[in-house]
């Protein structure tokens, strides 16, 4: 039997005088009422009310639980009422680990409409191309870039492609590759330690680094071809400095996908930044 039906149905007895009316006003039967008083009297082993005929009196034990109970179900009420508060109006820290590509992305325009949409909302964002070394349960979202999705319940915001990219002049001076051995006749270098797994890279590379600046001076500098994102090129392919080398012939996928910790159970904070995600990424599912 339900203890909390039954401290309301007590609180009722109480307030209305009788089994009768409290009957009424839970719109319960009166052998209904009976029995839950019987639950709890039998469940504290003493008598909870003096009965006679015309009302039902409280016995002491009776009297310092009605006081205990109209405590419970005060607190009961307001942590209701603060549940659906946080629902309709979510306030509090949200713990969020993106990689470190995303810095040079749109990314920082969908954390400042977020937090000015729900500016009760504090963000704590770490940036990290670590992504197996992160604690899951540290973080109420995880963004990831990786080939492979390996984890439950991940949230797939956009695909991107990975392919060889060399400077104007670089491509002025050599023949476009035909074959991957073609490619590999050239120096490259790596925005990401995880490409060495790619089948394409067979040679150690001259440069990983995680800031395409650096890696588009190298590349300008040294007379070498990059491993990067589409979404990393496009800036600098769209203002004529490099240009795609492997014309999508010799590319790999890479998805870049949000996971929680929460599984089905998603805090609502957390489904309403996943929600403001999806209005960035339109191939969000």
């Amino acid at each position: 039997m339900d203890k909390i039906d039954c401290i309301n149905t007590f609180i009722s007895v109480v307030e209305t005088g009788n089994f009768s009316h409290a009957s009424r006003n839970l719109g319960i039967t009166r052998d209904q009422v009976s029995k839950r008083i019987f639950y709890l009297e039998s469940l504290f082993n003493t008598s909870l009310f003096i009965r006679n005929t015309r009302k039902m009196d409280l016995t002491r034990s009776g009297e310092k639980f009605y006081e205990r109970c109209k405590v419970i179900v005060k607190e009961l009420d307001l942590a209701a009422h603060d549940f659906v508060y946080d629902q309709k109006y979510p306030e509090g820290l949200l713990k969020i680990s993106a990689p470190h590509a995303f810095i040079q992305t749109c990314f920082s325009d969908v954390i400042s409409n977020f937090l000015k949409k729900y500016p009760h909302i504090e963000i704590d964002l770490m940036f990290s191309d670590h992504s197996n070394h992160i604690n899951t349960h540290k973080f109420d979202v995880i963004l990831k870039l990786e080939e492979n999705i390996e984890e439950q319940n991940t949230f797939i915001l956009n695909t991107y492609k990975k392919n060889f990219y060399a400077t104007a002049s670089f491509s002025n001076k050599h023949e476009k590759p035909k074959s991957i051995e073609d490619l590999r006749k050239y120096n490259i270098s790596l925005y990401s330690r995880s490409d060495l797994k790619n089948n394409f890279i067979d040679s150690p590379p001259q440069l990983i680094c995680n800031n395409i600046e650096i890696l588009l001076d190298f590349c300008q500098k040294n007379h070498s071809i990059l491993f990067i994102p589409d979404f990393l090129a496009k800036k600098y392919e769209d203002a004529g400095i490099i240009i795609n080398y492997s014309q999508d012939i010799f590319s790999s996928t890479v998805h870049f996908y949000a996971t929680t910790p929460y599984g089905s159970k998603i805090p609502k904070k957390v489904q309403f930044f996943l929600d403001s995600l999806k209005q960035h990424f339109p191939n969000y599912h």
